[in-house]
């Protein structure tokens, strides 16, 4: 609540508080005034009814009444007529309007009126009373409210001081301060809901400098996977410009081509990766049939199978399904299914096994094999395995692990390396 605010609530207390002891001094005149004239008609009335039984002693009656003269040597009302005056004070069997007007003769010849009439009258004191003490609690209660929430309301500017403080040190980067509070109040839940954000922005702070040093290291891996080709491609472009056979020539130019291949293929790989994930890269999952998808990854290495004297069977019921992205997942598979080839497997085995959670994909080689302390960073960016080829840019498996991750799926590895059995099997899970 601002200053402006503040002031005009006040400025509203203010005026209802005014307004209220107004109406509370009307009302105590108004009841004064009606009470005046009630008394003045019932004194005519009495008056009237005891003139009427005794109207040779009018004047002693009035200032007996009026005068306040009770003493006994002064009265010449006999006591033996007392009941008959106690009788008048039922007034409700009087006639009102014969009398009233006889009373009204009497007091008017003495100089009474309703403002003048000087009778003690305690019921009208004790409601006066009420009426006043009524007043003064209310007035000091408006007063206790102002002050208790003049009190409520510099405490909340307080809290709000410290909140914005502290809002102020999280922007300097203090993270230090703990703001939780138990109670329920809607500042409190305030300040825990600050808290909580406050928390989650200082984990994706720490996630943040993460990214950025992985930036850094993989701009720096980057920058070293094209250093190596980019030095072959400027020697071989400056031993092109001496004087060679024709066969040399090509036989550079060869060499060449499959630098910039290599360029071409490190660039794009950790491109998707990137894409993959900043979330840019979305992939479209639908249920695709199985069978198909691997026989497809299958033709895709006919050629290359021919070379090296491989075989890539299938394991499947034809009629088993899979819920994926079938682009990027034959990416994924083509690249385990030519690392196996590149490291000496010549049997090759994708099997399909399906339940109503997953669909599982099963790839298992008879190749190299991958040693224990290798196992745990295979998926890693450009981490090169003992038995890597020169070649090899240490990037395939981690484009693999991208693509399935981004399907909420999971990949892992297993492999046996000894004499006897040597193999590596890498499972995939691409959840229904």
């Amino acid at each position: 609540m601002n200053t402006k605010q503040k002031r005009n609530l006040f400025i509203y207390i203010d005026t209802i508080c005014i307004i209220i002891i107004l109406l509370i001094i009307f009302t105590i005149y108004y009841i004064q005034q009606n009470y005046k004239e009630s008394l003045y008609n019932y004194t005519n009335q009495v008056v009237a009814k005891i003139v009427e039984k005794y109207p040779d002693q009018e004047e002693e009656i009035i200032k007996e009444i009026f005068l306040n003269d009770t003493s006994s040597e002064n009265a010449n009302i006999d006591s033996n007529n007392l009941e008959d005056l106690n009788n008048l004070n039922n007034i409700d069997n009087m006639d009102n309007s014969d009398n009233s007007q006889n009373s009204e003769d009497i007091l008017s010849k003495y100089g009474f009126d309703a403002e003048t009439i000087d009778i003690e009258n305690r019921n009208f004191e004790i409601i006066t009373k009420l009426i006043f003490v009524f007043s003064m609690i209310f007035a000091i209660g408006i007063v206790g409210i102002i002050l208790v929430y003049t009190i409520y309301i510099r405490k909340q500017n307080q809290k709000l001081k410290n909140l914005d403080n502290y809002c102020k040190e999280i922007l300097k980067g203090n993270y230090v301060l703990d703001l939780k509070e138990e109670d329920e109040s809607d500042f409190s839940k305030l300040k825990n809901d600050i808290y909580d954000m406050t928390i989650m922005l200082k984990e994706k702070n720490g996630l943040l400098e993460k990214n950025n040093k992985d930036i850094e290291k993989l701009i720096a891996d980057i920058s070293h996977q094209l250093k190596t080709p980019l030095t072959s491609l400027n020697l071989i472009n400056d031993i092109l410009y001496t004087d060679l056979p024709e066969e040399k020539k090509i036989e550079f130019l060869d060499s060449s081509q499959k630098e910039l291949e290599k360029i071409n293929w490190l660039i794009k790989t950790v491109l998707n990766i990137a894409k993959l994930d900043s979330k840019t890269l979305i992939l479209a999952k639908n249920n695709e049939n199985a069978y198909n998808l691997c026989l497809e990854v299958k033709n895709n290495f006919k050629a290359m199978c021919e070379i090296h004297h491989a075989n890539i069977e299938i394991v499947s019921n034809k009629e088993e399904t899979i819920n994926c992205d079938k682009k990027w997942t034959i990416e994924a598979m083509n690249n385990i299914v030519k690392n196996a080839i590149e490291h000496g497997a010549k049997n090759i085995t994708i099997k399909i096994e399906e339940n109503t959670i997953y669909t599982k994909i099963i790839i298992r080689d008879n190749g190299e094999g991958i040693d224990k302390e290798d196992l745990g960073h295979i998926f890693d960016r450009f981490y090169k395995a003992k038995n890597s080829k020169e070649s090899s840019l240490g990037i395939g498996l981690a484009f693999c692990k991208s693509i399935i991750r981004n399907q909420d799926g999971d990949i892992r590895v297993k492999s046996s390396k000894n004499e006897k059995d040597t193999w590596t099997e890498f499972t995939i899970k691409l959840y229904k």
